[in-house]
């Protein structure tokens, strides 16, 4: 797990944020950072207390475009 950091780094030994936030270098990093955690997260599992929640929500889905499709059949 990587730590992101307090919004007050951002800001620098002057205390201004904006140098900080438009320094070239800094904002790569950062994203480059932000991207890996983004694609280590996607790696992991789904938590199992999970599982139920999200096959419910796709159920629910299903359930939801067939209702629409008849309605809309219904209307021709």
């Amino acid at each position: 797990m990587q730590i992101v950091p307090d919004p007050a780094w951002l800001a620098g030994p002057s205390g201004r944020s904006g140098d900080a936030l438009t320094n070239p270098a800094l904002l790569s990093s950062l994203r480059s950072g932000l991207r890996g955690l983004y694609e280590n997260l996607l790696e992991e599992p789904l938590p199992e207390r999970l599982v139920l929640y999200v096959r419910e929500l796709e159920r629910r889905e299903q359930d939801d475009e067939a209702h629409a499709i008849q309605w809309v059949a219904s209307k021709s």
